[in-house]
């Protein structure tokens, strides 16, 4: 099983791949925004997203795991296509759900994690990335980069919920 988290900066896909990733067995977390994380850039984001999460499910596969939830945005069904096509003859069993929350409940989300850092200026970043990301991912149909998914619940209940969609026990 792969599971891949969609959404805006701020609506929490880390905090959910996290928990998701500890209540199944035999799992493995990928965060896309790490794996794309290099100096100096990729001349092809999606490229090297796609082709390392490729070769991460190898590897992690040879050692006996067998479901990996990733977190990433995707703006596309080309891009999610794209993964999709490269990942099918490892596992065919694929679920893209789009996370989704009032925009209100997003920014506070920015904003408590703000607190955290120093510096105000990465806080207002976060505040126009996470706007601008919501308007691409406004402009697709309803299921077209996932299955809508809302988190205004705590985590441990957004992974029962999760779970049970796609028919899978906690571990």
């Amino acid at each position: 099983m792969i599971i891949l988290l969609n959404g805006p900066l701020g609506i929490g896909k880390s905090t959910l791949a996290e928990a998701l990733s500890e209540s199944i067995a035999w799992s493995v977390m990928l965060d896309g925004d790490h794996i794309v994380a290099v100096n100096p850039a990729p001349s092809d984001e999606v490229e090297h997203l796609h082709s390392t999460i490729t070769l991460f499910i190898e590897h992690h596969r040879s050692f006996g795991y067998r479901h990996f939830v990733i977190n990433h945005l995707w703006i596309s069904t080309a891009e999610l296509d794209d993964l999709r096509k490269r990942v099918v003859e490892e596992d065919p069993d694929i679920r893209c759900f789009l996370l989704t929350l009032p925009a209100e409940e997003n920014l506070r989300r920015i904003q408590i994690r703000a607190t955290a850092r120093v510096g105000d200026e990465q806080s207002c970043f976060e505040e126009q990335t996470s706007a601008k990301e919501r308007k691409l991912l406004m402009k697709a149909s309803e299921t077209e980069l996932g299955e809508p998914f809302d988190v205004s619940a705590p985590p441990s209940e957004l992974v029962e919920r999760i779970l049970g969609r796609i028919g899978m026990a906690r571990k």
